[in-house]
């Protein structure tokens, strides 16, 4: 399935915190890892059971044949099956930021980081309609709150916001803009009491 593509604010913005960043930069190193597997170590292992299976059968039924076809038959259905499990797959990738809680999780701002976007939450906002996630991408600067809970605000301000009968290119992004237009007003006074997004801790440190 083709990756939605990343929205992109007027001014460029994008997040940039050396902690976050290290974290999913790690993230998806793991995960990248996990799909570059060619199952060489679980076929060794297999073949090493093949070849006892085969001294077993032949002593059994006193039969060379008998052992090749049986280990032949095996053999060829666990090959199949390490092929088809060590392909790289974009679940992994999709998974990649699960240990931070998800891409909703993560910081507003990181709606549009490229990394966090390509590591799952490109399909995480798959349902978003265009219009409301290009009013998310120009809040997510100032918004003190998670992905989901950006997307969740926007949501709630389309729906005071009528849509049209229109669907071009123009006309989302006039959407898009009223959206902004009205909730900006709102993000930056809700901004002044928010709390602050917790800090993740550094890699390696936890609660004790």
């Amino acid at each position: 399935m083709a990756q939605r593509t990343m929205p992109v604010r007027g001014d460029r913005w994008q997040p940039e915190d050396r902690i976050y960043d290290g974290l999913i930069a790690r993230a998806v190193d793991s995960s990248q890892d996990s799909e570059a597997r060619d199952g060489t170590a679980e076929m060794m292992a297999g073949a090493l059971l093949l070849v006892v299976l085969f001294l077993v059968i032949m002593k059994g039924a006193q039969s060379a044949a008998a052992a090749l076809l049986v280990c032949g038959v095996l053999g060829g259905a666990g090959f199949l099956y390490m092929v088809s499990a060590a392909r790289p797959g974009e679940r992994d990738r999709r998974r990649a930021l699960a240990e931070l809680g998800g891409p909703g999780r993560l910081p507003a701002g990181y709606l549009v980081h490229p990394k966090a976007w390509e590591s799952g939450v490109s399909d995480h906002v798959a349902g978003v309609p265009e219009s409301q996630l290009l009013a998310a991408a120009e809040l997510c600067d100032i918004f003190p709150g998670t992905v989901d809970d950006l997307l969740t605000f926007v949501g709630n301000v389309a729906i005071h916001v009528p849509a049209g009968r229109h669907t071009s290119t123009e006309d989302v992004r006039r959407r898009a803009r009223e959206l902004v237009r009205i909730g900006k007003p709102i993000v930056v006074d809700y901004a002044k009491s928010a709390p602050k997004l917790p800090t993740p801790p550094p890699a390696g440190k936890g609660k004790r």
